[in-house]
């Protein structure tokens, strides 16, 4: 069987305990597991974070724009790359993780329009680019679909714990670079999907979004795990970024704070919700969300733009 190759480390175990621990903190009737509005956020937060890794220009207000079936002016493309996301992100709950023909299914709807070759392995060589620098050759064209199909015999097979098993295969995914474009996107979209198959509200958590915030580091964990011969730096890179996403989630936090992250989700899902609709939402009075959001706006996390009316509300995570 085909083995990636990995030394398996102490910060590893240590980082799959403490994920494993605060995944067991998670209140079955939380938000992260339950709440449509919050996964709805999130999965608008993940797709613009994602696709903005790779060079895409709109800004979140536009990615809500767009996913809400409304009409943006922007780059055509940047504007298809976030429909086709969203098709996407909307097929996890039904595609197997260890199949080779679903993830070409994920691939067609992430790059259909974009890619001459969407949902089908690369018969080229490419690399992956930060910029204008070459980091990583991908695997030769002729070796391609021997080698996935050895990923995910291993990935079928392995007793690795699924934290480390869904890092790896990331890694090996990006190494192989089995497409001719988006196999960021599509990465990091299955490695969400096994995510989920571990536990299921993982499928909401903004990975993507720390990914973006520390971009540098994941290329720089990339380029470490090339030159060593070993995934290890990478997996580490992910498993802080699992831990770093999941951590606002399993805080203690009081009432309050749990209120002003619901008004929060709910705001960003819906910029142009009135007070009444907030108070509806939250199941509070109008004076209790009045003060809510005049602290809101104090922390810096929620502003008013355009007029009292007609304007919209802009969240700032």
């Amino acid at each position: 069987m085909y083995e990636s190759p990995f030394t398996r480390t102490a910060q590893m175990d240590n980082l799959c305990m403490e994920i494993a621990e605060m995944v067991g903190r998670l209140e079955p009737a939380g938000t992260l597991g339950t709440s449509p509005v919050l996964h709805r956020a999130l999965r608008i937060q993940t797709i613009h974070s994602s696709l903005m890794v790779e060079g895409n220009t709109l800004s979140l207000d536009q990615v809500t724009a767009i996913l809400d079936g409304k009409h943006v002016l922007g780059d055509c493309d940047d504007i298809r790359e976030v429909e086709n996301a969203g098709r996407a992100y909307a097929l996890l709950p039904e595609l197997d993780p260890l199949s080779l023909e679903d993830l070409l299914r994920a691939h067609h709807a992430m790059t259909e329009g974009l890619v001459p070759s969407a949902g089908r392995l690369r018969d080229s060589n490419v690399g992956i680019f930060d910029g204008e620098r070459l980091i990583h050759a991908g695997s030769p064209a002729a070796y391609v679909p021997e080698l996935m199909g050895d990923l995910f015999g291993w990935l079928a097979q392995t007793d690795l714990h699924p934290l480390l098993r869904s890092c790896v295969f990331h890694y090996e995914f990006e190494f192989i670079h089995p497409f001719a474009d988006g196999n960021g996107r599509t990465g990091r979209l299955w490695h969400t999907l096994l995510l989920s198959r571990w536990r299921d509200p993982l499928a909401w958590l903004p990975v993507e979004g720390v990914i973006l915030r520390r971009q540098q580091d994941y290329y720089a964990a990339f380029a470490r795990a090339e030159a060593l011969g070993d995934c290890a730096p990478f997996v580490e890179y992910m498993l802080e970024a699992i831990h770093e996403a999941l951590t606002p989630y399993c805080q203690e936090r009081r009432p309050a704070d749990l209120r002003k992250e619901s008004a929060l989700a709910f705001l960003a899902a819906n910029p142009h919700a009135t007070i009444a609709q907030v108070a509806e939402h939250l199941g509070v009075s109008r004076a209790t969300v009045d003060r809510l959001i005049a602290a809101l706006r104090d922390e810096g996390r929620l502003e008013r733009t355009g007029s009292r009316r007609a304007g919209a509300w802009k969240v700032r995570r």
